[in-house]
């Protein structure tokens, strides 16, 4: 017998994830309290090892598909060649050999929210408490013309890996006085990679390596939504006649093979192209019910980011619902906080203890050239009476300038981070 999301929701939300798991082995049993984590992001990662630093009596087992952990902060310095695809790829090793958690790299299949398990290729494997840290998926809806032909041509390079080489490569193939051309999606929108960022150093690697070459972007917002007096000034004084920026544009049509894409006014011939699509929380929330019909993101609540719709189940990163959690941004520095926070709230449900308020940090750096930066930072504590997670007075600020100790501050930071998820 098939299931399919339409037929099962007919019957509750629930009927879903508790039909897939018989079609699929059990594997991996518990031994003890058990977490299985799902994402080898940032958030994932952090809780993991957290649970563990917190309590090593609680075994965790973490569900992700690729071998190697690579990081969607720095990516962009790899697409501006500043840096390689090796320096923003690091090795889950250590999680296993100093942390004892048990990593299965395998392709996932579903969420069973009753059982509180994960449905892989390899068999259903459950635990006392999911935390979920699937990510974003792109949405190429309202986009006229998008096949597959469109996806080769025109690369996201949102999630590292293949299409980040893929980007970096067609860049150094340029001809001088090529053209380049990038579109930005409707915020919210995972950032890191921040978009402004890749503009910029792009741009930076057109005046040096490829003289007049150009780049276009067509962003969907009205305006530069993070950093923007920086990020502007930085155009208008370092690439005069290289990038021109045109807000209120967003992408309505794509022709693969004249390599054009089209806002409603204009439509822009490019040699290399990066479209960056909307997006919204992953498939596999959404299939588990996860995610109300028609809403794109999970809700939770933030004191611990636990799912609004299922018990004992924890959300964290870009897939949450800034209505529920608060207007934090979907960075990867907000995804490790989230991670920690979940991992005391996970910990303290199985020792029968009360986990403590949370608390956020955000610091996101972008570089406008290969040697400035500008930063952006706040602290987000829980309001009680709201139930959502504020800044908290005075935490919050943006760097006045650009400046060369930033840009050293982003890669020390960035390290830093690594080693706090993955040492």
């Amino acid at each position: 017998m098939s299931f399919t999301r339409r037929s099962i929701l007919a019957g509750g939300a629930a009927a879903l994830v508790s039909a897939l798991p018989v079609r699929a082995e059990r594997i991996l049993p518990a031994t003890g309290p058990r977490v299985v984590v799902l994402g080898g992001g940032w958030g994932g990662l952090t809780a993991a090892k957290y649970i563990r630093l917190l309590d090593p009596g609680i075994e965790v087992v973490l569900i992700e598909r690729r071998a190697a952990f690579h990081s969607c902060p720095i990516s962009n310095w790899v697409i501006g060649h500043l840096r390689t695809v090796d320096e923003i790829t690091h090795s889950y090793a250590a999680l296993s050999e100093r942390h004892g958690i048990r990593i299965l790299h395998t392709e996932v299949e579903a969420v069973d929210v009753d059982a509180k398990a994960v449905v892989t290729a390899d068999g259903v494997v459950a635990g006392d408490r999911l935390i979920l840290s699937p990510g974003v998926a792109f949405d190429y809806t309202g986009i006229d013309g998008w096949n597959e032909a469109a996806a080769r041509r025109f690369p996201a390079a949102w999630s590292p890996g293949p299409e980040t080489a893929l980007l970096r490569a067609r860049l150094a193939e340029l001809p001088s006085g090529g053209r380049v051309a990038l579109t930005i999606p409707p915020s919210p929108y995972r950032c890191p990679p921040g978009p402004y960022e890749r503009i910029s150093l792009i741009a930076a690697y057109l005046k040096q390596h490829k003289p007049g070459s150009t780049i276009t972007v067509l962003d969907a917002n009205q305006k530069i939504v993070s950093k923007g007096k920086i990020f502007q000034a930085a155009w208008d004084e370092l690439y005069p006649g290289i990038v021109d920026y045109r807000p209120d544009s967003p992408l309505v049509q794509v022709d693969a093979s004249a390599g054009t894409v089209s806002s409603d006014f204009d439509d822009v011939a490019a040699d290399v192209a990066n479209v960056i699509p909307s997006q919204r929380a992953s498939r596999l929330l959404h299939d588990a019910g996860l995610v109300p019909d028609g809403a794109t993101w999970a809700p939770v609540d933030p004191y611990g980011f636990t799912s609004t719709l299922a018990a004992d189940i924890h959300i964290v990163g870009d897939a949450t619902d800034q209505t529920t959690v608060g207007k934090v941004p979907k960075s990867g520095f907000i995804a490790n906080s989230m991670g920690k926070v979940a991992a005391r709230a996970a910990v303290a449900a199985l020792t029968g203890n009360e986990a403590s308020p949370p608390s956020l940090i955000n610091t996101c750096y972008s570089l406008v050239s290969p040697e400035e930066g500008a930063s952006v930072g706040a602290v987000y504590g829980y309001d009680s009476e709201t139930g959502l997670l504020q800044v908290r007075p005075g935490s919050s600020g943006v760097s006045s300038q650009r400046s060369a100790t930033v840009a050293l501050q982003a890669w020390d930071w960035a390290r830093a981070i690594w080693q706090d998820m993955l040492g």
